[in-house]
């Protein structure tokens, strides 16, 4: 398409914070204001004749959002989202009634209490960092934190229309950890923090799940959670009280029809008290719950039972018909299976049981893609089929792959329809192939998917070598897809300082034989004397020696660095060793604890 350029406002500094709208032509993002502590928002809209043939008829302009006199609080992330149907946009402000400087530390703090909660149970302790310590670390908390809720009008925001409204159940303040918005846009579930801890992150303080109506200004309690403080210490344990609360994307369980009479919240509650050392009941530790909201009333409804799990929830995608898939995991070996799953919950067929430890292996994930109401949904070419996507984990590197699933048959059967392009280099394996066929035009290049076009028959990829930038191209599945292959973008070298260092995958064995990587970044020009060295890595747990061995990432992807990477020493003429592989392993009935030392340093 044609290349239009964006003209930043007059007094910018640089922008952040891009936002997209879920449904419309258009995105929001922050603008720092010259030399000044504060940001300005602005949104740019795609306008014209949306179906001209003709694209020079249609123009981004922008438009600064009124604010008034609020400020923006960036505290706990970005301070704004959009409404799942993109006609609203809600804006995290500073009350208006926060004083302008924050408390100031008092000559004693006084002793440190904490509270006991009627009915809580004794549990071993986790160590984390900076954690509150008094009164006046939660003084400073609820200053920085404490926000007020804006809703805007997108439709008459960018005609310069009328001002941000204040959405009053919000007001005076609330610490916000998470705000979910509604299918049909009506409703937002706020998790509002209540209760602090001394002893727990903020993720666990205790909170309130409320609901608010937007249309009739009502707010509804739907959970009070108390601190999260006595967890097992296990990895397979959780909270005991109700978690992980959402909107069903599909209204009451059915297609997804955007009907705000139909509103459904979900949650997950540990069955066996969160605690894998007690007996799960009727088989299952975990299980998804179903809870109504009657419009009339305003109340909710008892909640009733989706589905049940052996293991710990994990994750849980619907699509647009209804049918979902549901992941459940089992820490302790590594394990994780996925449940297709009728539009009741009823469970229809297991799609895989598995190490996640184990890439080359790995089938992917089932691709998903905004609805017409913003929503994300499982992607379906056919009734009984889905697509994978993955990162394609190979001895040559990562090559992503795209997969169409098959599950309406009694054997699930998987075809392969796209693969990045191979290496130069290096074995591969026909039956992980496009056609179970061999390459022959091999290069050394990266590329990945992008996404799957609606028509289902075209993709956007990315392509990027060592030396060549990231670009993104449209192209066809099947035969003929590299003729009808079109570039979409053309960007340059987005850092010249980094130009000439190069990068190349490093493969070695540990004194215990488990093979290892690492990716070695080399200044420009490097002619072979010893430099100052900057090793970089992290060590991870492994049950599985061979898993711990495999290859991660690819050695052509396009050398560049993020702010805080180590990978610009490189360009002060060190050597980076990056990402180099730290497994600790421990396989069968050994924890990687046991050896951590020993294999740290063998």
């Amino acid at each position: 398409g044609e290349k239009q350029e964006v003209q930043l406002p007059e007094n910018s500094e640089g922008i952040r914070y891009i936002r997209f709208n879920p449904v419309k032509s258009s995105f929001v993002f922050a603008s720092k204001v010259k030399d000044e502590a504060r940001l300005e928002l602005y949104q740019c809209q795609l306008s014209g004749d949306n179906n001209a043939n003709d694209e020079s008829k249609q123009i981004w302009t922008m438009t600064k959002i009124q604010l008034q006199n609020h400020k923006m609080n960036f505290i706990q992330g970005c301070a704004y989202q959009f409404s799942t149907d993109g006609s609203k946009l809600f804006i995290k402000v500073v009350p208006s009634t926060t004083s302008s400087t924050p408390p100031k530390e008092p000559v004693s703090t006084g002793p440190a209490i904490q509270q006991v909660e009627k009915g809580a149970r004794k549990a071993p302790g986790r160590t984390y960092q900076d954690l509150l310590k008094n009164g006046y670390d939660e003084a400073k908390l609820r200053y920085y934190c404490t926000t007020e809720v804006l809703c805007i009008d997108m439709t008459t925001a960018v005609k310069g229309g009328e001002e941000p409204t204040l959405v009053p159940q919000s007001k005076g303040g609330h610490l916000i950890q998470s705000l979910n918005s509604s299918p049909c846009g009506r409703y937002l579930l706020a998790q509002l923090t209540t209760k602090f801890s001394y002893s727990v992150p903020i993720s666990r303080f205790g909170k309130d799940i409320v609901l608010w109506d937007l249309t009739n200004n009502q707010e509804l309690k739907v959970a009070s959670i108390p601190v999260n403080d006595e967890i097992p210490l296990s990895f397979d344990a959780c909270s005991r009280h109700p978690r992980g609360y959402r909107f069903h994307p599909c209204g009451s369980g059915g297609e997804d029809d955007g009907d705000d009479t139909t509103t459904t919240i979900m949650f997950v509650k540990a069955t066996d008290g969160g605690d894998p050392a007690n007996d799960p009941v009727d088989g299952e530790r975990d299980a998804l719950y179903c809870q109504t909201i009657d419009t009339d009333s305003f109340t909710l409804h008892e909640p009733t039972k989706f589905v049940g799990l052996e293991w710990r929830y994990s994750d849980l995608d619907f699509s647009e018909s209804g049918m979902a898939i549901v992941e459940e995991y089992r820490w302790k070996d590594r394990m994780e299976r996925k449940w297709i799953l009728n539009a009741d919950g009823t469970k229809l067929r297991m799609l895989w049981e598995r190490s996640w430890e184990d890439r080359y292996n790995s089938p992917g994930e089932p691709l998903t893609r905004r609805g017409a109401k913003g929503q994300y949904f499982i992607v379906q070419p056919t009734p009984t089929s889905i697509y994978l996507s993955g990162a394609g984990a190979s001895s040559v590197g990562d090559r992503p792959f795209l997969d169409v699933l098959d599950f309406g048959s009694e054997e699930v059967k998987t075809t392969r329809l796209w693969r990045c392009t191979a290496p130069v280099e290096g074995e591969l394996d026909a039956s992980k192939e496009v056609n179970g066929v061999l390459p022959t035009d091999r290069k050394d290049i990266y590329e990945s998917l992008v996404c799957v076009l609606p028509d289902n028959d075209s993709i956007m990829i990315s392509r990027e070598s060592k030396t060549t930038p990231r670009n993104y191209y449209l192209s066809k599945l099947g035969d003929g897809g590299d003729e009808a292959e079109i570039q979409v973008t053309q960007f340059e070298h987005p850092q010249p300082d980094l130009l000439g260092v190069t990068k190349e995958l490093v493969q070695y064995k540990r004194d215990d034989g488990v093979e290892l990587t690492a990716n070695l970044y080399l200044p420009a020009n490097y002619d072979g004397t010893p430099l100052p060295t900057l090793f970089w890595a992290y060590p991870r747990e492994f049950k599985d020696s061979k898993a711990a061995g495999q290859v991660k990432g690819s050695k052509h992807l396009f050398v560049s660095a993020h702010w805080a990477s180590p990978i610009h020493w490189a360009a002060k003429g060190w050597c980076v060793f990056d990402n180099f592989a730290l497994p600790v392993i421990g396989e069968g009935d050994a924890q990687p604890n046991d050896t951590f030392i020993e294999q740290i340093v063998s």
